[in-house]
């Protein structure tokens, strides 16, 4: 048993390759010849892991990756405990299905990270794609737990259908976001794009750095809203974000809807 497993990239990959199973908690049961032995899909062919990973250690749920892994996706996915570090960009479906543990990826991700994850948190410290925990293709719900940060922006559709948990973005939100929202959080510090909130039964869009709020929502009134000072003051603790005062002590304008579907959602607008 080692402190940690070690996986690095022998080669720039020229395909793409299927890791869903690969998680921390599942790894630390192995040796490092059954690490290796893994099976992944390149292309539309069944492989192992170590024929494109190099393995050092075994028995360990705290994992670190490196290389450019783009075009690796469903890491992490399903993973119930441990901790993966990844050095490097990640394909799609970073962290979907994920019940608990720790994910922190030091560059940019694709397309539906923390796709309907029910616990544990992902950290981006890049950008990231489309459907940031958002519903899986034909599912009524999203994420349903758990926390996202993305210190960068993120794509289109994010915490479309969250049903709980945290979804935070440092930088812009593309549009549709939080479309059809059931509950949860979306705290974006820069632009949310377009028809945010459409069609949203409850939870809360907080906007820090502009918002066009659509026609359905109807303003109720300006205040200093207590839980958004503690959801600031939390995210600059636990993910070292930097939070102005102004945010933590200012008046929020706040927004109620979406009518078309009588929901009690809300969008909070810094004033």
């Amino acid at each position: 048993m080692t402190d940690h497993i070690q996986l690095s990239l022998r080669a720039p990959l020229d395909e793409s390759i299927e890791v869903d199973g690969l998680t921390a908690d599942r790894l630390a049961a192995l040796s490092n010849h059954e690490i290796a032995a893994q099976p992944v899909f390149a292309g539309s062919h069944q492989a192992r892991l170590g024929d494109f990973f190099e393995v050092r250690g075994d028995r360990s749920d705290h994992v670190r990756i490196d290389g450019d892994l783009r075009l690796v996706h469903g890491l992490a996915a399903g993973m119930s405990s441990g901790e993966l570090l990844v050095f490097g960009d990640v394909g799609h479906r970073l962290g979907a299905g994920m019940t608990g543990g720790w994910v922190d990826v030091r560059g940019d991700a694709g397309n539906d990270v923390g796709l309907a994850m029910r616990g544990g948190a992902v950290r981006v410290t890049g950008n990231a794609g489309d459907r940031v925990g958002a519903a899986a293709a034909g599912a009524s719900k999203g994420m349903t737990g758990g926390e996202i940060v993305v210190n960068g922006s993120v794509g289109a559709g994010a915490a479309a259908r969250v049903r709980r948990g945290l979804i935070v973005v440092v930088e812009d939100a593309g549009a549709d976001a939080a479309r059809a929202m059931i509950a949860g959080t979306l705290l974006v510090f820069g632009r949310t794009g377009a028809n945010p909130g459409r069609g949203s039964k409850r939870g809360s869009i907080v906007a820090l750095g502009g918002i066009d709020v659509p026609p359905t929502y109807q303003y109720a009134c300006t205040f200093q809203p207590t839980y958004v000072r503690l959801l600031l003051t939390y995210v600059r603790r636990q993910y070292g974000l930097s939070v102005e005062d102004r945010a933590l002590d200012g008046h929020y304008r706040r927004y109620c809807g979406d009518a078309g579907e009588a929901g009690k959602g809300e969008i909070l607008v810094l004033a």
